[in-house]
């Protein structure tokens, strides 16, 4: 049963102890691998203009066993670690203040996640170096529904983990979360969330991403050199029923950035370059309870968009490319008594092509293709309301194939395929 701790400074107001709250909760879960287990290879193959084949070593082989290893709940259980505020205050009228603070923690190293990295700004999903990176955000709520204010999960990737078997966070090995690009990087920061009311089964939500980051560098005190970084506003649309038994949820995801440089150095020496890479995402799923089993569905579809234009001295040199990822999963969730049974089957195919363009002239072609297959079965059993016993087993395989041609022929094609499996117990306790 989580703790509720009451405000001291509501402590001190007539009558309004009772009516603002904080809540402090948390889960704390470790796993541990059995027999993990990941092999991978990859090797180039050379061709000539005429498109003969000179077969390339294998570049690289890569094995890693171990016995058994502990891990984090982020890396191989139901979800990861956290430990987080919450708090209420009733304004009044229907009205209420929120707000929530949560951190990301490594149960097994006892770290914060992803202390180490730099913190993220504007559209980015990344939770690198922000203390309370899983969500941190102030909001107000009424009949109008609810807004909120700061760094929160995506309404778009909730869809996601409402129609993943495993739900949205559920280990490595997770058929859905393993195959699947997040939507949006699962978070925005600087953002301004709107929550629509309930409405017999309906709701949704709409998140737009501050465009912050923007700056102009110039150096040098003769004909400065200028780089522009310009990120665009980002914007995520969910929508959801859930009525009884029936799921059904769809979502948007769309976010960009510019980066441009220009050396400044004459005509002839000058160097000028832009880069932009818009991305886009959308999803679907849906899941049934039959009582005795419950399916679900997801499809989720991701294309990046990338363009760098560079200007030589008057020479231009362009390169486009676009990737497209398309991902599905099935899975179920059957009860028995205190324990739930999971099984799941998740696949994500992915293509790119990309062409470059020098002096008008095409200077040569790029393509690619591969497959991310995971396979998953597992065990749930309560022990309590707060405390979960798991097992899962799981393996994950990636195939991929890229191929380079230059402009007058000949090139490269590179192939690479990776394997990963092994037996996961864990325990996980919320308070």
């Amino acid at each position: 049963m989580k703790k509720s701790l009451v405000a001291l400074a509501a402590l001190a107001a007539t009558g309004a102890f009772a009516q603002s709250s904080v809540t402090l909760y948390g889960v704390a879960e470790a796993t541990v691998d059995v027999g993990y287990k990941l092999t991978g290879n990859s090797r180039t193959d050379t061709f000539n203009p005429a498109g003969v084949v000179t077969t390339g070593p294998v570049t690289a082989r890569t094995q890693s066993k171990s016995s058994f290893r502990v891990q984090d709940g982020n890396s191989q259980g139901v979800g990861t670690s956290r430990l987080g505020w919450r708090g209420v205050e009733d304004l009044g009228g229907g009205l209420k203040a929120n707000f929530q603070m949560e951190m990301g923690l490594r149960i097994d190293d006892g770290c914060t996640t992803d202390q180490t990295s730099t913190c993220a700004s504007g559209g980015s999903g990344n939770s690198g170096g922000a203390t309370f990176g899983r969500n941190a955000w102030v909001g107000a709520s009424g009949g109008f529904g609810e807004t909120r204010l700061g760094r929160q999960v995506l309404g778009s990737f909730g869809v996601q983990g409402n129609s993943w078997a495993a739900g949205s966070s559920s280990g490595l090995y997770d058929a859905g979360a393993g195959t699947a690009p997040a939507m949006g990087g699962v978070r925005f920061a600087n953002a301004i969330k709107y929550l629509t009311p309930n409405l017999g089964g309906f709701s949704g939500s709409v998140t737009l991403s501050a465009p912050e980051g923007n700056s102009t560098t110039n150096s040098g005190t003769v004909n400065p050199a200028t780089t522009e970084t310009s990120n665009k506003m980002g914007l995520d649309l969910a929508g959801e029923y859930a009525n009884g038994p029936l799921y059904v949820g769809a979502g948007y995801n769309k976010r960009n950035s510019t980066t441009s440089s220009n050396t400044a150095l004459g005509l002839a020496a000058n160097v000028a370059t832009s880069t932009s890479g818009p991305i886009k995402a959308f999803t679907v799923g849906a899941s049934y309870d039959l009582g005795v089993v419950k399916p679900f569905f997801n499809y989720t579809k991701q294309t990046t968009d990338s363009s760098t234009v560079a200007n030589t001295g008057g020479s231009i040199t362009s390169t486009v490319g676009r990737a497209n990822e398309k991902a599905f999963s099935l899975g179920v969730r059957a009860p028995l008594g205190a324990a739930t049974l999971i099984a799941a089957y998740g696949q994500n195919k992915l293509t790119s092509n990309g062409t470059s363009v020098a002096a008008n002239v095409a200077a040569g072609t790029t393509s690619g293709n591969g497959t991310v297959k995971a396979y998953q079965i597992g065990a749930q059993y309560a022990l309590s309301k707060r405390t979960l016993l798991e097992a899962n087993y799981g393996v994950k395989k990636n195939t991929a194939t890229a191929r380079a041609t230059a402009a007058l022929g000949g090139g490269t094609i590179a192939n690479t395929n990776a394997k990963e499996s092994a037996l996961n117990v864990g325990v996980r306790h919320a308070f």
